[in-house]
């Protein structure tokens, strides 16, 4: 099996999935940080915790830092630093060098005189590497203004004893019946010439026949990342009331652009997407598959009856109309299949992290992200432009 390895960003997913799953690498990293070193105290605001986790916040980032630098610094002055860092959240002019992000790190570790550093998370890319590097020497830079204001203050260092490198596979399946796949989340401590600690990498890892992996990888990644979002939705019970981000709830049109059948327009790339969808259900039941060709051969009214039979659709006479029962029975079941691929059970979620990735974010909404919509517009869109792109590409 051949192997490809991207951001979920560079594989196709919108900023705000992307954000989520960059929230399920950090609280992964949490628990392999914290057994690495013997276990951690972690600290929350009005407590004396030793370890500061960026994602466990229950106010804004700035205020949380500033909380904590404060409460193991005595010298550092919370309202000062809270209010410096909020001013400078976003930059005003993005050439102006003095009025850069303020930075706040993703862990930071308070034991003197045996640990005393910090680390950050980014995804596995050149802008990711560029950005986590900056962010790492905009913190360091912090760190050089207060000792110079304080010689009593302890700076923290570049992170150098948390070395991890691991794989965690979270979903596995014959992808639309003929390809097998297995996706993975990969993290590691980056290694690249111009970085020497202190930055985590991640990327998302699809492993599959290598003649099928340019033409698939990416959306089998999509799939993969659809699949686990909606699987941690459903741990979400408190936040969803047990609602599940899955086929039944969603809403989303039809990416065909003409009808497939015996009477169809029969456009090829509408016949050979149909085609792919009845190969991923026929796969569920032990069917032999049919030919993905962008031909409508009796051979492919005969799979569409059948998967309409099954269905319990009242035409049964293998047509298909963009919008129709038979398109929208098909589309839902592919969608189940691939929800139903999705295997948690190494990342062990239980723990809170899905209502940390769909929880409220105490810093508010961030347009960067896209997040002006509600989740389930937002996976909505997701959900409708994957399928458009499995169409065009399969």
């Amino acid at each position: 099996m051949a192997k490809f390895c991207t951001t979920p960003r560079a594989a196709g997913a919108p900023r705000w999935a992307a954000a989520k799953v960059g929230l399920v690498v950090e609280w992964i990293v949490r628990q392999e940080y914290c057994l690495s070193k013997g276990g951690c105290n972690p600290y929350q605001r009005g407590g004396t915790g030793t370890d500061f986790f960026d994602e466990l916040s229950d106010t804004t980032r700035c205020r949380f830092l500033a909380s904590f630098l404060a409460t193991r610094q005595p010298s550092v002055n919370e309202g000062s630093i809270s209010a410096d860092c909020e001013a400078r959240k976003k930059p005003v002019d993005a050439d102006d060098d003095e009025n850069e992000r303020f930075a706040v790190p993703d862990i930071i570790t308070h034991e003197p005189g045996a640990r005393m550093e910090f680390y950050e998370i980014k995804p596995n890319s050149v802008t990711g590497r560029v950005a986590g590097r900056a962010k790492i020497e905009t913190f360091l830079s912090l760190m050089d203004f207060l000792a110079d204001n304080d010689p009593l203050f302890e700076k923290y260092e570049k992170g150098k004893l948390f070395d991890p490198d691991r794989t965690i596979t979270f979903y596995q399946r014959n992808y639309l019946g003929i390809v097998p796949c297995r996706v993975s989340l990969h993290y590691r401590r980056a290694t690249e010439p111009e970085i020497d600690r202190g930055l985590i990498v991640y990327e998302i890892c699809v492993e599959v026949d290598g003649e099928l992996l340019e033409a698939f990888a990416k959306a089998i990644i999509v799939s993969a990342i659809i699949a686990a979002l909606a699987a941690l939705a459903a741990i979400a019970v408190a936040i969803f009331g047990g609602g599940i981000l899955g086929p039944a709830v969603l809403v989303f049109n039809s990416p065909l652009g003409g009808s497939v059948g015996p009477d169809g327009t029969n456009d090829s790339q509408d016949v050979r997407y149909v085609q792919a969808l009845v190969n991923d259900w026929r796969a569920t039941t032990d069917g032999s598959l049919i030919a993905v060709d962008g031909f409508f051969s009796e051979e492919t009214a005969g799979a569409l009856s059948d998967f309409q039979s099954a269905a319990g659709l009242e035409d049964t006479a293998g047509n298909l109309t963009p919008g129709d029962a038979t398109e929208t029975e098909l589309e839902s079941t592919h969608l189940n299949n691939l929800m139903a691929a999705a295997d948690l059970s190494e990342i062990q979620p239980e723990g809170g992290l899905a209502d940390l990735v769909f929880g409220a974010d105490p810093d508010g909404v961030d347009t960067e992200l896209e997040e002006e919509q509600d989740l389930q517009t937002a996976v909505n869109a997701f959900v409708q432009q994957y399928l458009q792109d499995l169409r065009d590409t399969v």
